[in-house]
């Protein structure tokens, strides 16, 4: 018996295969996995590769052949027959995984008994590496019981591979792939969604997608084997879809129409598109032609739904809607018949947005010439160009440009910020042509945050990502995102973009390295643990009393005062939220009341939490007030999910947590398990609980936990972090 088998249908798989097979190797799982290699009779040496394959312990292989080439469903379907694993995992011989990715999902099946439980996915590209495209809406969620499974039908890929199932679920539900023919999967995966009652779901891109030309899908272009087989595919999967939520008939059909459409253009020939797209209709409305369709819809499929061009069989009308909406003028057309039919002014209308279009394209086409001018330009050596944390002069970036500025007079520095504390010779403005200039001449180009896609990158140019934070809180692909997802379809996979642009991301702890890591799926050899500068410039000045002095007399706290520094983080929850949530928030009233006189309350709060606060007795600190500045004058650092409670580890300030909202700060991010187990003894939901800890003066700085959290998550180790940072940009320029 084995934890997970892990079934790799193969047909001449000879190049790739070997890269499959250590994938799975490599996994940090430590159960029992067998790997079984379904060969469809293969032409090359990949069933000599296989079989030279040496596993690791706790990891077995299995070759076999079948008798006569049968296609992936045959195979995957022998598989899953021969199995002896509890749950089962479908990898494509051109496919590779993440090597946390059994780890992670067996665990979160096991966790709630799932019918199985899905990743996210990438492309992988041999030149451009890791391409993330998906933005399926349900990836916010963390499991769907139900008929709410049925939200998988809302996906943009019907993948079967990306997939840990229970072999009890596929075998209880006779759940099998379709024989002999491509889209085999198709009928796979709507049996599966619609069986299932309990779906884990993680939000790691773990499933890594190889382009291969010479895949089934990719090539037979010339002949009519795509239309046969898709038509084939959707007959029978209709033959078995019985849904169970409302929605569900219009999102696969929605699903079948577009496949049909997109692969008569692409995958048969010209003189068969029609034909294709037509027989799919028909398919689907000899299934059901009444069916609920949602109110809210993009505006083609409001016409191929809500306006019955699909049930009616409107077969050309259908075809124009699709050309239009391809060249990206169907809304203005649209538009224009919807005005016309209405008898509004038509020359009117025209005029107007032959206006508006003319003014948008010379505004565009000014900018362009702009980028363009300078990002065919060659990059300047000695040139640095500092972003910053979302252009402000702070953080990591701050003291780094401090830094580079003082000491390396020979570096032609721009920091691109609003902020006049940068001096005038350094500063650029965001989004100029001095800054388009700038960005095309930098050999090193520096951010904190991240960085809108428009910022191109240039041939020679390092991109170095400081990022702003440990994280505490989870991070991008670590958390579901859900309603930063939920309003911005778009916004993993555009960020991952981003991060497909950083040459090195600088972590501050070994800790925050691996979460870093799997955060952002990002190889460990691009993530340099070389310290932040902030944290830097904390243990330099720990024992610089003049300097505290200053700091104190700035916010006019006397010396005597000990300070207590409150900075909670923002949630996520809130976000786009008219009527923001700040429940979260500590009693500052409460707090100042009741600590001994021998403290002095100071809140460095987000912006909308001091409008809706009443914040009397508390020092709320000017903008030109660092925030490394108050940490320094800190004696009890007062947050929750913050990564500002691993900046003051290292020069060993108490911290107290307060967290009154976890299972709804759990619903909309999360915090990272082991990071929540160590900071257990420092947390605490009711403020008299912090006003004790503070008044009995019982320091937690001698806790275990407090060591252990230093050991992996602070900055203890780096030192001089500025400078070795300062070598790895000196030596790329060299």
């Amino acid at each position: 018996m084995y934890d997970i088998s892990v079934i790799i249908p193969t047909y001449n798989s000879e190049d790739l295969i070997a890269d499959a097979l250590d994938s799975i190797n490599h996994q940090t799982f430590n159960g029992k996995i067998e790997i079984i290699c379904v060969d469809d009779c293969s032409e090359d040496n990949t069933v000599d590769i296989i079989k030279s394959f040496h596993c690791k312990e706790n990891r077995m292989i299995k070759v076999l052949q079948q008798s006569q080439n049968q296609r992936q469903g045959a195979a995957r379907n022998r598989g899953v027959q021969e199995a002896k694993g509890e749950y089962i995992f479908f990898l494509d011989s051109d496919d590779v995984l993440d090597e946390n990715t059994l780890e992670v999902m067996y665990k979160k099946a096991k966790l709630r008994d799932c019918d199985f439980v899905l990743c996210d996915w990438t492309y992988l590209y041999s030149d451009r590496g890791e391409v993330y495209v998906n933005n399926d809406l349900f990836l916010i969620e963390e499991w769907l019981e139900m008929e709410q499974c049925e939200k998988l039908f809302q996906a943009e890929s019907y993948f079967t591979v990306n997939k840990l199932y229970k072999k009890d679920f596929l075998e209880n539900n006779h759940i099998r792939y379709g024989e002999g023919y491509i889209y085999e999967d198709l009928e796979f995966y709507i049996n599966v969604v619609q069986n299932a009652n309990m779906i884990g779901i993680v939000s790691n891109p773990f499933y890594k997608v190889r382009i291969n030309p010479s895949s089934t899908t990719k090539t037979n272009y010339h002949t009519t084997v795509h239309m046969n087989d898709y038509l084939t595919a959707v007959s029978r999967s209709l033959t078995i879809f019985n849904p169970r939520h409302e929605e569900s008939f219009y999102m696969v059909y929605k699903y079948l129409f577009y496949r049909a459409q997109l692969y008569s253009e692409k995958r048969i020939p010209k003189k068969y598109r029609k034909q294709m797209v037509k027989s799919t209709v028909e398919l689907l409305n000899n299934r059901n032609k009444t069916y609920y369709i949602p109110e809210k819809i993009v505006l083609f499929n409001q016409l191929y739904f809500h306006n019955k061009l699909i049930m009616n069989n409107k077969i050309k009308t259908i075809m124009l809607v699709r050309k239009l909406q391809k060249k990206g003028k169907l809304n203005r057309y649209y538009k224009l018949y919807r005005s016309l039919k209405n008898m509004i002014d038509i020359h009117f209308y025209i005029n107007k947005l032959k206006e508006s279009k003319l003014n948008k394209k010379r505004r565009l086409y000014h900018l362009e010439k702009i980028k363009k001018k300078y990002q065919s330009s060659p990059v300047q050596s000695n040139t640095v160009l500092f972003l910053g944390f979302d252009y402000r002069y702070t953080g990591n970036s701050k003291y780094f440009f401090d830094y580079l500025k003082e000491r390396y007079p020979e570096l032609k520095i721009n920091y691109v910020t609003k902020d006049e504390a940068v001096p005038r010779e350094y500063r650029i403005k965001p989004k100029s042509a001095e800054f388009w200039k700038a960005l095309g001449e930098a050999k090193v180009f520096i951010t904190e945050s991240w960085t809108p896609l428009a910022f191109y990158k240039k041939e020679g140019a390092l991109w170095l990502q400081l990022w702003h934070g440990t994280p505490y809180k989870k991070l991008f692909f670590d958390s579901h995102e859900k309603f930063v997802s939920k309003y911005n379809r778009n916004h993993k996979r555009n960020k991952k973009k981003d991060v497909a642009k950083w040459d090195y991301l600088l972590s501050d702890s070994e800790g925050g390295k691996n979460k870093f890591k799997s955060a952002f799926s990002i190889s460990s050899d691009k993530i340099i643990n070389l310290g932040y500068p902030r944290v830097q410039w904390l243990k330099d000045n720990d024992h610089n009393q003049i300097l505290k002095e200053e700091i104190k007399q700035k916010l006019q706290i006397s010396n005597e005062k000990k300070v207590i520094l409150y900075a909670p983080t923002w949630r996520d929850y809130n976000f786009k939220n008219k009527y923001p949530d700040f429940n979260y928030l500590i009693n500052l009233r409460k707090l100042a009341a009741e600590i001994g006189n021998e403290y002095v309350v100071i809140a460095k709060l987000h912006s909308m939490e001091k409008q809706n606060l009443e914040i009397d007795n508390v020092i709320i600190p000017s903008g030109d007030i660092e925030t490394q500045e108050l940490l320094l004058i800190t004696d009890c650092l007062i947050s929750d999910f913050s990564s500002i409670i691993f900046d003051v580890l290292p020069i060993n300030r108490n911290i107290l947590l307060y967290i009154n909202d976890e299972e709804k700060y759990r619903d909309a991010r999360g915090a990272y398990e082991d990071l929540e187990k160590l900071l257990v003894p420092f947390t605490f939901n009711h403020v008299e609980d912090i006003i004790d800890q503070i008044n009995n003066k019982e320091s937690l700085i001698t806790h275990p936990n407090y060591s252990k959290l230093k050991e992996t998550y602070a900055n203890v180790h780096a030192w001089d972090s500025n400078k070795k940072l300062a070598d790895v940009i000196v030596n790329y320029m060299k």
